[in-house]
């Protein structure tokens, strides 16, 4: 009810509603951070808050999203991310503005930029993506174009990504109650490939996953997912070095439980060792409670970090 008196009050304040749908969605999170770090304790309220509006007139979308990270340099200020236009041309969905990729295992998020284009349409089960970057920007009008296929082959997830320095190959599925990931970097550069794997199952009630990631000596790996910020580790990744672990997760008295132990095999020097628990509760009042605890052991007292990040977090 509250969302739609939102968006009537938003159409009403216009001199012609120019789409014939609003929805007004959104999400707030605050968090307590204590780190130490070489004996050195630091502790750090933090909030992030995020709206996103959406008009829709037939088959054409107009999004925005809203960011306001008390991080900032800025000072928190309300900073405008995502922003596009999305409509469809026949068969062919064409999308234009900005908006930022997603994470990888083996790499961080693309580039949020201005003058990014997409095309993308199926033809006969196969989905075909042609998307590139034309910034206003000075010397970036010539952005990066890659074009993506993707599909399923007998009854797996298969997909090739072919950009100008490198393609990217994903294949993905379930086996024997056993489901796969594997996604590889094919670089043109000597020494830049970089590989993933994920293997995951269940057994007696309990989530069990191996996770590996390997990169060749000038790759670097830079993703922000299952083995959390690698360009976050106190003992920063580097190029050639390799992510391996396994992980354990199962629901305790309604909460999601799940323990990770993962390494990261340092090329030509110590290994770094990684425990890492994340407890989830949902909560009455439509919040979600999450405690994620991770230990960094590095060879040397004075390159270990320890985190503790309480985190109470809402969507609406």
């Amino acid at each position: 009810m509250n969302k739609k008196i939102i968006a009537a009050a938003v159409a009403a304040t216009m001199t012609s509603v120019a789409f014939a749908d609003i929805s007004i969605t959104g999400s707030m999170k605050a968090n307590y951070k204590q780190t130490e770090t070489a004996g050195v304790n630091d502790n750090v309220v933090s909030t992030e808050s995020n709206l996103v509006v959406t008009g829709k007139n037939g088959d054409t979308e107009v999004r925005f999203e809203f960011d306001h990270d008390s991080a900032d340099t800025a000072g928190g200020d309300l900073d405008v991310e995502d922003q596009w236009m999305a409509t469809k041309v026949g068969d062919a969905r064409i999308q234009v503005g900005t908006w930022n990729g997603s994470d990888s295992i083996l790499s961080a998020d693309s580039a949020r930029a201005t003058g990014k284009w997409m095309v993308d349409q199926s033809i006969s089960g196969v989905a075909l993506k042609l998307e590139g970057s034309n910034s206003e920007a000075a010397g970036a009008h010539n952005g990066n174009v890659s074009v993506t296929a993707a599909g399923s082959v007998m009854g797996n997830k298969v997909s090739v990504k072919v950009e100008n320095a490198q393609n990217q190959y994903k294949i993905s599925g379930e086996y024997a109650g056993v489901n796969y990931a594997y996604h590889t970097v094919s670089a043109d550069a000597a020494n830049s490939d970089k590989t993933s794997i994920q293997l995951g199952t269940t057994i007696a009630g309990i989530g069990v996953e191996y996770v590996a990631a390997d990169a060749d000596s000038s790759a670097t790996i830079t993703g922000d997912s299952w083995f959390g910020d690698a360009l976050g580790f106190n003992t920063a990744m580097t190029a050639g070095d390799d992510l391996q672990g396994i992980g354990l997760s199962t629901s305790i008295a309604g909460n999601k439980v799940t323990g990770k132990i993962f390494t990261n095999e340092v090329a030509g020097s110590t290994d770094i060792d990684f425990q890492k628990l994340i407890v989830t509760r949902p909560l009455a009042g439509g919040t979600t409670l999450e405690v994620v605890y991770t230990d960094e052991d590095a060879a040397g007292s004075s390159a270990d970090k320890t985190t503790v990040d309480i985190e109470l977090a809402v969507k609406f």
